[in-house]
C-alpha cells in the first residue's frame, strides 16, 4: 500500500497536480497553472518522475511535493516559495541534492550553508 498518491494532468490548458493520501484518499495538496510550472522550474519534480512506473521514483516525487506543500503552508506570510525561512532554505538545498542518494549532495549542502 502506498503512503502517497499523485494525480497529474499536465496536458490541460491549466495543468493540475494533486497529492492524495494513499490510505484515506484525502486530498493533501493541489497545484494549478503557474504553480505547476513553478514546481518544474524549481526542480521540485519532473515529468519523468510524475509518469514513472517505478514505485520508488513515484514515492520520492510524492515526498518532494509533500515537503513543498509543507513549506508553502509555513511561508504564507511571505508568499509561496519565499525561501527566506530555515524551512525554505532546507527545502532548496534538498531540491538541489542528488535524488539518487538519501542524503543531500555536496552541492545541496553547500547551497544550504551559503543561505544560512
Amino acid at each position: 500500500m502506498n503512503g502517497l498518491r499523485i494525480d497529474a494532468w499536465l496536458e490541460r490548458k491549466e495543468p493540475v497536480i494533486k497529492l492524495h493520501s494513499g490510505v484515506s484518499n484525502h486530498l493533501i495538496a493541489e497545484w494549478r497553472g503557474s504553480a505547476v510550472t513553478e514546481l518544474f522550474e524549481l526542480g521540485i519534480v519532473t515529468c519523468r518522475e510524475l509518469f514513472s512506473n517505478t514505485r520508488s521514483v513515484q514515492q520520492q516525487a510524492a515526498h518532494e511535493l509533500l515537503l513543498n506543500a509543507c513549506a508553502n503552508s509555513l511561508c504564507q506570510q511571505n508568499g509561496p516559495q519565499c525561501f527566506n525561512c530555515i524551512t525554505g532554505r532546507l527545502l532548496r538545498a534538498l531540491a538541489k541534492s542528488d535524488q539518487r542518494a538519501y542524503q543531500p549532495s555536496i552541492a545541496g549542502l553547500e547551497q544550504y550553508k551559503s543561505a544560512v
